[in-house]
């Protein structure tokens, strides 16, 4: 069954007029006859009393008419909604983040995001950039914002956010930003680090930074979770180096010196599949793109 002929005989049920309804679908008159007449036929029913003067429904054709209707609507909205997913327009978008990115990046792009595609439903997992990788080649995340990930020929990146690297140091620390000299100064102290699931290369410029000074840092704790550092720090139970942002969110017992030496940086990356086809993730691209997310 043709889903233009029933098009056409809704027309003809509603209009009752094949003049009329021929007008209003663009078509000549004895086109819309020939259509219906391939309905009745291919029905084996009459849907139409015709007379030379009027045009009436027989009983099946009332219940056609009424029946169709609600399917053609459904049918309409159908067509709508693939032709908004297939644009991007409308659907969903499964994005991980490092804890950061929650005060970082993601405020800023979420809502420019539902602002102008008010349709698409994003899902959030918080996620160690590792888990995040393996996510995405999984295909289970779209998009992740993770920490300085290694360099992938399957992955695209975008640099979102860079910002530079401080000190942590509990209030109580007789090392404040009046007499520090070096990070050298540090090299007998216990330091509270991200691990390397929190983002290799990540963990690397923790490690860099130190070694840069000139030793080797005395890893106590690890923890991927910045506010976890922090509270260790708070309790003494060692030092740590963390990107600009932590400092925001620190509480009074814990005090930051900016590593002025070093010239390394802090970066939160988007990465996608290169050959993910979820049109949803071009509209994401598309507001990261020119907003101002690096913070130096």
């Amino acid at each position: 069954m043709e889903l233009r002929r029933l098009r056409y005989f809704q027309m003809l049920a509603q209009e009752l007029h094949f003049k009329k309804a021929a007008d209003k679908l663009f078509i000549v008159q004895p086109a819309l006859s020939r259509q219906v007449k391939e309905l009745e036929d291919e029905l084996g029913v009459k849907l139409l009393q015709r007379t030379k003067r009027s045009v009436s429904l027989t009983p099946a054709g009332a219940y056609l008419r009424d029946t169709i209707a609600p399917i053609l609507e459904e049918l309409d909205e159908l067509q709508h909604k693939v032709k908004l997913i297939a644009d991007g327009l409308e659907g969903e978008i499964r994005i991980g983040y490092v804890g950061s990115s929650i005060n970082t990046v993601l405020p800023k792009i979420l809502p420019a995001l539902n602002k102008k595609y008010p349709n698409i439903q994003t899902y959030l997992s918080e996620l160690p950039s590792s888990n995040q990788l393996k996510s995405i080649m999984s295909r289970e995340l779209d998009i992740g914002f993770l920490r300085n990930p290694s360099p992938d020929p399957n992955l695209e990146t975008m640099i979102v956010w860079r910002e530079n690297f401080y000190l942590v140091l509990p209030t109580n620390h007789p090392i404040s930003s009046r007499n520090f000299k070096s990070l050298l100064q540090f090299s007998k102290e216990k330091f509270i680090l991200p691990p390397k699931s929190d983002g290799e290369l990540y963990h690397k410029h923790m490690l860099g930074i130190c070694e840069d000074a000139g030793f080797k840092p005395i890893v106590a704790h690890e923890s991927t979770h910045g506010n976890t550092i922090l509270k260790l720090v708070e309790s003494g139970l060692g030092i740590s180096i963390l990107p600009l942002t932590f400092k925001k969110l620190a509480g009074a017992g814990v005090k930051f010196i900016e590593l002025k030496q070093t010239t390394r940086k802090a970066e939160l990356t988007a990465a996608w599949l290169k050959d993910n086809h979820n049109a949803t993730l071009e509209k994401i691209k598309n507001i990261m793109e020119p907003l101002n997310l690096e913070h130096q």
